[in-house]
């Protein structure tokens, strides 16, 4: 007599285990690209953001400085026509360039206004450009400046003294 002893079989490895060897790392290194090339659209973004808060500060600026010549004017009401200029550089109190330490020579009020006002200028807009055209109660101010991108506009404020 044959005694049949039950033994269970061996199970032969997983069907297809041999054939996805590499496959854990192919999913993990199409994910880092997938990821690199995210965080490289959100840098780019950032890249962007910078450099459009700059031109709106420096817009900003423009503005104010704008508005500080008019006030200047509207303070002297004497000579107004004396604050024209024509277009140009603006120019800085240290040979044409900024002078952080800037203060105004014993000269006339309009003298040391205009002054300070180009030295304002050139310490806080890059390679500015100034025009101040007075025409009877109408002055008008543009100023132009290094603006990284040539379809914007010169900064142009009109007003009435």
């Amino acid at each position: 007599m044959h005694r049949y002893i039950w033994r269970p079989r061996r199970l032969a490895s997983t069907p297809g285990l041999s054939s996805q060897a590499g496959l854990g790392l192919i999913e993990i290194l199409v994910t880092v690209l997938v990821l690199g090339i995210g965080i490289l659209g959100v840098a780019s973004t950032q890249v962007v953001s910078l450099q459009m808060n700059s031109q709106s500060q420096n817009r900003s600026q423009a503005v104010l400085l704008a508005e500080d010549i008019l006030d200047r004017i509207r303070a002297n009401p004497d000579n107004p026509t004396a604050y024209a200029l024509a277009t140009g550089d603006a120019q800085g109190a240290d040979n044409g360039a900024c002078d952080t330490s800037f203060v105004p020579a014993n000269a006339t009020v309009t003298a040391n206004d205009i002054a300070a006002w180009e030295n304002s200028l050139a310490c806080l807009l890059p390679a500015a450009e100034r025009t101040v055209a007075i025409n009877g109660d109408t002055v008008t101010v543009t100023i132009d400046w290094d603006q990284d991108d040539q379809n914007m506009n010169p900064v142009v404020v009109r007003t009435q003294i």
